[in-house]
């Protein structure tokens, strides 16, 4: 398939299954498709499943195939029951290896009368430090940006968003299009705060982090601590 979309999904997946047969016709069409893909995008892992079910002289054993494709291959047969157990091994160690490398990208909703006292560019900054943190997005660094644009082109690819809470965010018509917006795309929120009164009602359940600005870095550090639990990534 030469199709964009194709090639975005195979970028964005954080690992391919290739199933194939033993057989040696077989093992010769799925190992052109795995050169293919090879020289279409960059795939960090990559594995192989071989179906032994086969009954021909021509089945290869499963080190000749790990030898072929250079991979890791599990071998299986699919009309034994116990291969579903290994099947789902696998997946789930594959959902474990990229929940515990995956990087997340953060969008920050605030009024910009809110900056300098929320010191949003420094928190920005220290957050991005940590080698979890792909990006924090905030319009400031961007301005190159309509407000409008910049929310309706990062928003829906942001894994979450931190709302910096105030009398200014209430009454700011981004602020409020934005965590709406979020919770209406179910993207999780977590409300930073000075006083508790300042959280829209919407949310006032939500866990949040309450802002210190005599303690700022430890502030930065319980935001960053609880991005982790709410993306379920400690």
């Amino acid at each position: 398939n030469k199709s964009k979309g194709y090639k975005n999904l195979l970028e964005n997946s954080d690992a391919v299954i290739i199933i194939t047969n033993s057989a040696t016709t077989n093992l010769q069409n799925t190992h052109r498709l795995y050169s293919e893909l090879k020289q279409k995008v960059e795939i960090s892992n990559i594995y192989i499943f071989a179906n032994f079910q086969d009954k021909e002289q021509t089945a290869i054993e499963k080190e000749k195939i790990e030898e072929i494709f250079g991979e890791k291959t599990i071998a299986l047969s699919a009309v034994k029951p116990e291969s579903k157990e290994v099947l789902m091994n696998v997946i789930e160690q594959i959902s474990n290896t990229a929940i515990s490398g995956k990087k997340f990208l953060a969008f920050v909703s605030y009024a910009t009368a809110d900056s300098e006292f929320f010191e949003i560019s420094k928190i920005a900054k220290k957050l991005k430090k940590h080698s979890r943190i792909d990006d924090i997005l905030y319009w400031e660094e961007a301005l190159k940006d309509d407000i409008y644009d910049y929310m309706n082109n990062n928003l829906e690819s942001c894994d979450i968003l931190l709302l910096f809470c105030s009398k200014n965010a209430k009454n700011s018509e981004p602020v409020q299009m934005e965590w709406k917006t979020a919770l209406k795309i179910k993207k999780p929120i977590i409300p930073i705060f000075q006083t508790e009164d300042t959280i829209p009602p919407l949310l006032s359940t939500k866990l949040g982090v309450q802002f210190k600005k005599y303690d700022i870095d430890a502030t930065i550090e319980q935001i960053y601590k609880l991005i982790l639990k709410k993306l379920d990534l400690t």
